[in-house]
């Protein structure tokens, strides 16, 4: 437990301990005191309490309790978080804040901590979201929404009807996506969020392109861009132009929809947003697969596709399967067409989305129809039809109409075919796309075709070629092509390079064929002269590092040969050194004996004195020289690691080094053993050598 929350805690049961057990306890007390003493006492002890903090105010105590920065930590920790590790952080500040707001509080209290109990529901309603589990978003959504109407906070409000909107939008419910995104827009408009205000606009554009309202959708997306650009909203503005360029396809107008593309990915590559990026990608390809070039839409799908696989983004990875699934149909590449359509199935089926359903149901209905199939393609498309009826999707809906008349004629089966026809038909001319009329046209002349009626398959058929030369015009394709160079000019002036030389370089083939056999042969003779050169210099070099091994282990064994020559000298010097000493000391103590028997003894002490003189300076002057030959650094390093040493404490270390004991130092340095003993001991605290360690052995390592 933390130390100030176990000390509020302590001041809390302390508080109550007196509260309870005051008047028991004062009773108690003053029977054995004056009164005079009593009244002091209860002075003293309301004294005590109020410095100590005991009467603190209920309220106050309470929130003391609710740890607040704790539920502002575990929030901020889960936005930084994988998605599993977030839920979990941000369940936990749910939980607290629950807790917190159940026990009451100051309104100030209540206010903040639902703002952020808002915020952790918001937050991991979006985690589900994204992870295309909208009953458990929704519901977050909502919970959100009520807490932030209890308390009026406008913005969380806004937020949480724009949340909702979404999901709404997703599960392709477009009325109640509208009044949601309507009752958001209204919030941001009240506070003055530019932001949100654009964001509601563009999916209320978005709620009318997917109802097949071009019209409404055209008007609110011009709205939203209108607001982005007043605002400086560069993201904003390209999220509009993508979506003006969906909506443009949809009515047939194929170079306004790549002109608002190419608008649109230039800004978000410049921003490096991969999600949008590839939304843009996928868009093109659709741009191509309505112009029936497969080969060129699934170049763009597969650049789609990479790049959602990379974030993992469920949502769009249906929608990359499910292109992918049409382009392969296209090209009767029933194999691959089979494997992502089942990728998307399995995904559209975890989200529960009856749009995506309806979808990859129409994607069977096509692979079958091509595969001759027809009463199961039937069944696929008479399903994806009414799925897309009871979301809403007119255009899809229009889509999956004609497909499933196509293939009512397929199986000769007119009068239903015709009816499907006729319904596609006014649900294009509704919509106001072209590109819908014109399907609807076509099948219904081949309906009254098959009908016996040329009179109204000519009238139908009639209008088709009109609406066809109207979408699909030779200058419409130029125009594509143009704008697609705009935004892709480096790669494809490399493509056009390349494509240009491959001429020449074809002609050329022979010529330099015959050149690079000449190279690879002038090649090969200078790699093996390269080759020969090398491992004649190999040997050289093999030949002179040994020569200088030879050299330098005779070198080493001369040098070692006089080392251990001069050790020995130094040895023997020092033992003779030594025994002159010993013999010169027993001279002095004789001298001392004779001066005991009267001998003159100013004389005898006039020759102890000479002796005593001639005694350490010349055996240490000759000592030195030999150590020094034989350890040349030592009184360097000496001198370098331990300044404080004097001359005589450095000569005594020199003694040590040779591991000699006392006496034979005594002897050779004329000083006795108790002075020599007192001097190791000051080396030792100098040298920093603890008493239980071997003075000699750390004298050795230096």
């Amino acid at each position: 437990m933390d130390k100030n929350k176990l000390s509020k805690y302590g001041k809390y049961l302390l508080q109550k301990f007196y509260f309870s057990n005051l008047k028991k306890t004062f009773t108690f007390i003053s029977h054995f005191l004056h009164p005079m003493s009593r009244a002091l006492l209860l002075c003293l002890c309301l004294k005590i309490f109020i410095i100590s903090g005991v009467f603190a105010a209920p309220v106050e105590r309470h929130e003391t309790k609710c740890d607040t920065a704790l539920i502002r930590t575990l929030i901020l920790r889960a936005s930084d978080s994988e998605s599993d590790s977030a839920i979990f952080l941000y369940n936990q500040a749910i939980q607290i804040a629950e807790k917190c707001l159940a026990s009451g509080g100051s309104k100030s209290f209540v206010k903040k901590v639902s703002q952020k109990q808002i915020r952790a529901k918001l937050n991991l309603g979006l985690i589900f979201y994204q992870r295309i589990d909208y009953t458990v978003a929704i519901k977050l959504f909502s919970e959100a929404l009520q807490e932030a109407q209890s308390i009026g906070e406008t913005l969380l409000i806004a937020e949480s009807h724009f949340n909702i909107a979404e999901v709404y939008l997703e599960q392709s419910q477009f009325l109640d996506a509208m009044e949601s995104y309507h009752l958001s827009l209204l919030g941001y408009e009240k506070i003055n969020d530019d932001s949100g205000q654009f964001w509601c606009l563009a999916g209320m554009g978005i709620v009318q392109k997917q109802s097949g309202n071009y019209k409404d959708a055209e008007l609110f997306y011009n709205k939203a861009l209108q607001k982005a650009r007043n605002s400086g909203m560069t993201y904003e503005e390209a999220i509009c132009h993508n979506n003006l360029g969906n909506m443009h396809r949809k009515t047939g107008d194929f170079s306004k929809a790549m002109s608002s593309y190419e608008k649109a990915i230039e800004v978000f590559r410049k921003m490096n947003d991969d999600a949008a990026v590839s939304d843009c990608l996928n868009n093109i390809g659709n741009l191509y697969s309505d112009n029936h070039n497969p080969f060129r839409a699934l170049e763009y799908y597969s650049q789609a596709l990479k790049i959602a696989e990379k974030l993992k983004d469920e949502y769009r990875l249906i929608i990359r399967y499910k292109n992918m699934a049409g382009a392969y149909t296209e090209l009767k590449d029933f194999e691959n067409a089979g494997l992502f359509l089942d990728d998307a199935l399995k995904l559209a089926e975890k989200s529960g989305d009856k749009s995506f359903l309806a979808s990859c149901n129409m994607l069977y209905g096509k692979l079958h129809s091509v595969k001759n199939n027809h009463s199961i393609a039937t069944a696929f498309f008479k399903k994806s039809a009414d799925l897309y009826a009871e979301t809403g999707v007119r255009p899809e809906q229009c889509e999956a109409l004609i497909e499933l008349a196509f293939s009512l004629l397929r199986e000769n089966n007119i009068k239903e075919a015709l009816k499907y026809a006729l319904e596609a038909f006014g649900i294009a001319e509704s919509t106001g796309s072209l590109k819908a009329r014109l399907e609807a046209s076509i099948c219904l002349a081949e309906c009254y075709e098959k009908d016996n009626n040329p009179t109204q398959a000519y009238a139908f058929l009639k209008s088709a070629n009109m609406l066809n030369d109207s979408i699909y015009t030779a200058e419409k394709y130029r125009t594509i092509e143009e704008i697609e160079a705009g935004f892709a000019r480096s790669q494809l002036k490399k493509e056009n390079e390349v494509l240009s030389q491959n001429a020449i370089l074809q002609k050329q083939a022979i010529r330099t064929q015959n050149i690079i056999m000449l190279l690879l042969g002038v090649s090969l003779a200078m790699g093996l002269a390269l080759i020969w050169l090398i491992y004649k210099r190999k040997n050289e070099a093999r030949r002179e590092t040994g020569e200088i091994k030879q050299r330098s282990e005779e070198e080493i064994g001369r040098l070692s040969k006089d080392l251990l020559a001069k050790e020995r000298e130094l040895t023997s010097k020092t033992v003779f050194i030594n025994q002159k000493n010993q013999l010169i000391e027993k001279l002095i103590r004789e001298l001392d004996e004779l001066k005991k028997t009267g001998a003159s003894e100013q004389a005898i002490q006039h020759l102890q004195i000479q002796l005593k003189q001639e005694l350490a300076p010349n055996a240490w002057k000759e000592f030195e020289i030999q150590f020094n030959e034989v350890h040349p650094d030592f009184q360097a390093r000496l001198l370098n690691s331990f300044p404080d040493l004097t001359p005589a404490e450095r000569r005594l270390c020199a003694f040590i080094r040779l591991d000699m004991n006392t006496r034979e130092i005594s002897s050779l340095s004329g000083q006795s053993i108790k002075s020599i003993e007192v001097a190791r001991t000051r080396i030792r605290k100098k040298l920093g050598v603890p008493h239980e360690q071997n003075l000699t052995n750390f004298i050795a390592l230096i």
